[in-house]
């Protein structure tokens, strides 16, 4: 974690802290949402489970503590796009730079359309990365790729159907 991200963790702890919020709640579930609270600030893409998972709290009790920081603290969180999964999703994958940027450039696609509207981000970031790896031959399996992104199969193939309407 970069020094600064972990400055601005602590702080907000602090801030948390000094606002109430640790009353009724674990001091590890309120550092652990202050961690993912930057990451939603800084627009960093990291998930809850993703967070939760390095923590010494579960992703329920994560969720409660950043739920009640983000109402009370009025943080400037922004809303988690397919684009922010998109990198640790093809470098996980060990996908080549032309399929990662295909990649963005069809959930950018999505995501002007509107398509992304109501849809989790990684089940889109999956369906645009398996649809640009078919079309560069790269042999990556429904499975592997919706695996890795934490969506099942059947949404990463609906995802690439919405998407292939979109990029007829």
């Amino acid at each position: 974690m970069a020094e600064s991200i972990r400055d601005q963790a602590c702080t907000l702890f602090r801030r948390a802290q000094s606002e109430g919020l640790c009353q009724g709640r674990s001091l590890e579930a309120v550092a652990s949402a202050s961690v993912y609270a930057v990451t939603r600030c800084n627009g960093l893409g990291r998930s809850r489970a993703e967070i939760a998972a390095s923590a010494r709290c579960d992703q329920g009790r994560l969720t409660n503590a950043y739920d009640a920081m983000n109402v009370d603290l009025e943080l400037p969180t922004q809303p988690i796009s397919a684009t922010d999964r998109i990198p640790k999703l093809a470098t996980e994958l060990e996908v080549p730079d032309r399929v990662r940027r295909r990649t963005v450039e069809l959930a950018q696609q999505a995501s002007d359309a509107g398509f992304t509207i109501g849809r989790r981000p990684s089940g889109v970031a999956a369906g645009c990365l398996y649809l640009a790896a078919e079309r560069a031959g790269l042999s990556l399996s429904q499975r592997q790729i919706a695996d890795t992104a934490g969506t099942s199969p059947n949404t990463l193939r609906n995802r690439r159907d919405e998407i292939l309407e979109l990029d007829a």
